[in-house]
């Protein structure tokens, strides 16, 4: 959901408890202090906005006598007996006898926790406590593991209702962080709740007009819920200003640009421009066609263009992208195309090459794995302007990177950088058009809310040749038919991916399938013997992309990996994809990793791997068609809205690089970005600067926005 943010202190008219050190809260100190800081938490309004990446529902509360296997409930007992015993694996473990109250008679029910000394020195026998947590059985009796427990006349921050849970660092307590934000949020004994001082700078009218809880209401609901309902209206308070801002700030930048910039006009007379079609080794797509002239329009103006280019994987992009980057050059200036990895950035490059070996454009790779003196070179190049195109990653923005004339910067995926990099790379040059491209759809509904500053340009064919992928989903119990399959083709000299939604078994709280587990079962059982290899984030990218290039030359037959082989390069030998806990995954990103088959000449399949019934819908969306054809990105993404609907409008975690540290800009509740989008409008045309008294709130977000990426 959202990293910590400090209200900006221009909203705020004089020095508040907000802006007080966090340890002047009861109980933050010394070590508390510095694992803190570490999250970016130095005040008491950054701990406020710490905001919970997700909650357990420990609502239902049962007598002890009655509690349910496998639910998350709260119960109150009386401590019995308490004992600490050493598991067969060494671990201590404190367990305790629970009473039930109603007869004082052991219920037959016990809890456990390892290595928790704690239990034993601040819960006496005999004394009233509630309990939350799943209760398992052990043997033909329950027991409630590791749970929350707190005294029954306490106040209840732990049990017994919607449990926040934050992002946390290593040596941080999660009880101890979840008490701190209580006394923030709800305060305490002769101490006022400080989220009660938070300015709120939405106008009256707009809050009263989309019946939008006060700001610090808003925060309570989201740290504390009273219920369910309070909760989403709290989250739909803190959603519906963040998009506001961001709309208001792209607005106001488009603005800007059209105004005062002067960017270069980049044209390509009409024979010229047909006879570079006509020497491409295949025919454009009408989708291309429409793309190109769309461009050509945009970059023959002195008004930069802002364009996102928006298709599915292997729709065609780079070359709509390389047909611009020949119209910069042929117009004097120079092009440059920056990839969020360098494997991709190699592809992009291998691919100009081709198109341009003709008498093209002259065209070099920059990235941080070129050799000094051939950086040199380059940099010389471009500086002098004898380098006509450069294809890089993020060495592309930093320092000692100079143009002659940049007339046109491409940014591939963009949503895997951020708004800083993007506009780095725009002032190298003077107001250079802007040309960026994404494989993720973007539901029609939404393009136009969230991407105020871009026009839309979209590529809705696949070329021709492009071979349909055949989609199965199949229950976990079918592996044992997958795997024999998945050698078979190995055999007769095929690759395959297999995907899980997570990389380690320790990094949640339930059983989804991890890489590291996947990758180590496979290699000793199912597919022990072939080559696998493993592939996720936490690895170094440089070993990342040496797996990847092994994989790219056959030396590995199996890639066991998280979704960062999402965004990669062309595997035309891969044939499967397997991907296990499918219903994790967004249809979006399903098709995202279905596309990384069928780039060859031979069958391809996806296998979606799921015993979830509840995602049977969404799965079943990936199997169906539509005029005989698989659904397309946009269908999918418009059939995902469709499915999960109204109010998840914010995301467990956030993927790559987003602008925004509340919304998910890939799961927006449609209805709340058309009721921002409107308010912005309306408020710009009456007051295009935010000078006026009532939107002073509203410019100092917008400020805080744009410092935030250092974009003021």
């Amino acid at each position: 959901m959202a990293a910590s943010r400090t209200i900006p202190s221009s909203s705020r008219p004089n020095s508040t408890s907000l802006d007080l050190k966090v340890e002047a809260l009861p109980g933050v100190g010394g070590e508390s202090v510095k694992l803190l800081e570490r999250l970016g938490i130095r005040t008491i309004g950054d701990l406020l906005w710490h905001l919970p990446t997700r909650y357990l529902d420990y609502g239902n509360v049962r007598p002890v006598r009655h509690l349910i296997a496998d639910r998350e409930q709260t119960t109150e007992a009386i401590v019995g007996a308490v004992g600490q015993r050493r598991t067969a694996r060494g671990q201590m473990m404190t367990e305790v006898e629970l009473i039930d109250p109603a007869d004082m008679r052991p219920s037959g029910v016990k809890a456990t926790w390892f290595g928790r000394q704690f239990i034993k020195e601040r819960f006496q026998p005999g004394q009233l406590v509630r309990l939350s947590g799943k209760a398992t059985w052990f043997g033909r009796a329950l027991q409630l593991s590791n749970p929350k427990v707190e005294a029954a006349d306490a106040e209840r921050v732990h049990t017994g209702r919607m449990v926040p849970v934050y992002r946390l660092t290593e040596g941080l307590k999660e009880g101890n962080l979840r008490r701190w934000l209580h006394t923030a949020v709800e305060g305490a004994p002769k101490r006022s709740p400080v989220v009660d001082e938070v300015p709120d700078g939405l106008p009256a009218t707009i809050r009263a007009r989309r019946e939008l809880l006060p700001l610090s209401e808003a925060l309570k609901e989201v740290h504390f819920p009273s219920t369910e309902a309070r909760l989403l209206e709290g989250r739909r308070r803190l959603a519906f200003d963040e998009l506001l801002t961001l709309q208001l700030g792209l607005a106001q930048r488009r603005a800007r640009w059209q105004k005062d910039a002067k960017a270069p006009k980049l044209v390509a007379p009409d024979r010229e421009f047909e006879r570079w079609l006509v020497g491409l080794p295949f025919t454009l797509t009408e989708g291309q066609q429409r793309a190109i002239s769309e461009i050509r329009a945009d970059i023959g103006r002195t008004i930069p263009m802002s364009r996102l280019l928006e298709g599915d994987v292997g729709s065609g992009k780079t070359v709509v992208a390389a047909l611009a980057a020949r119209i910069a050059v042929t117009s004097g200036a120079q092009a440059a195309l920056m990839a969020p990895t360098e494997l991709l950035a190699e592809q992009h490059f291998r691919t100009l090459s081709s198109l341009f070996a003709e008498g093209g454009p002259s065209v070099r790779l920059l990235t941080s794995s070129v050799s000094a003196p051939d950086r040199r070179e380059i940099l010389g190049a471009l500086a002098d302007g004898s380098l006509d195109v450069v294809v890089g990653t993020h060495a592309l923005v930093v320092d000692g990177v100079t143009f002659k004339k940049l007339g046109l910067a491409v940014v591939d995926e963009q949503h895997r950088f951020g708004v800083r990099q993007r506009t780095t790379l725009r002032e190298k040059g003077t107001d250079p058009h802007l040309l960026l491209t994404t494989a993720t759809p973007i539901p029609r509904t939404l393009t136009q809310t969230l991407y105020k500053d871009v026009d839309l340009s979209v590529l809705d064919q696949l070329p021709a040749g492009r071979q349909e992928i055949r989609t199965e989903v199949r229950p976990p119990e079918a592996l044992e038919k997958v795997w024999p399959w998945v050698r078979q083709h190995i055999a007769d000299g095929e690759q395959a991916f297999i995907v899980t939604p997570r990389i380690d078994k320790g990094d949640g709280e339930d059983d989804a399938p991890s890489a590291v587990a996947t990758y180590e079962e496979l290699r000793s059982g199912g597919l022990k013997g072939l080559r696998l290899a493993l592939l996720h984030g936490r690895l170094p990218s440089k070993e990342r992309d040496d797996v990847m290039r092994r994989f790219a030359a056959r030396e590995i037959d199996v890639l066991v990996a998280t979704t960062v082989v999402e965004v990669g390069i062309d595997i035309p030998n891969a044939t499967m994809m397997i991907i296990l806990g499918a219903e994790r995954f967004g249809l979006a990103q399903l098709h995202q990793l279905r596309g990384r088959v069928g780039r060859g000449e031979k069958r391809s399949y996806a296998v979606l791997v799921s015993d979830d019934a509840a995602g049977s819908e969404r799965l079943a969306a990936m199997t169906e068609r539509k005029d005989g054809k698989p659904l397309d990105g946009f269908d999918l993404a418009n059939r995902d809205l469709e499915i999960r609907g109204a109010g998840e409008f914010l995301g467990d975690e956030q993927h790559g690089i987003s602008e925004l540290r509340i919304v998910d800009l890939s799961d927006v509740d449609p209805r709340l970005s058309r009721e921002t989008a409107e308010e912005a409008d309306a408020v710009l045309a009456t007051d295009p600067t935010l000078e006026q008294p009532e939107n002073a709130g509203l410019a100092a977000a917008v400020e805080a926005l744009w410092r935030r990426y250092a974009l003021a």
